[in-house]
């Protein structure tokens, strides 16, 4: 069976992610989270990139607030 190409004209048949209204609060929260998530088991090589931001957030968040200090 011939299956027709997809054009321009037709639009793409999965969820369009940018037409879901989410706002702030406890459901933009959960929103970002589950984006995350389903991109760390989608993409393995995010979760070398997430480990290294978080170190790297701490590291900064612990410098920060020493230089504050001084």
């Amino acid at each position: 069976m011939l299956r027709r190409t997809q054009t321009l004209e037709s639009p793409h048949p999965g969820i369009n992610v940018s037409k879901i209204p989410v706002g702030g609060g406890v459901a933009g929260m959960l929103a970002a989270l589950s984006v995350v998530i389903i991109g760390l088991i989608g993409l393995p090589v995010t979760r070398w990139f997430l480990a290294a931001s978080l170190v790297a957030g701490v590291f900064i968040a612990l410098l920060r607030r020493w230089i504050g200090r001084a």
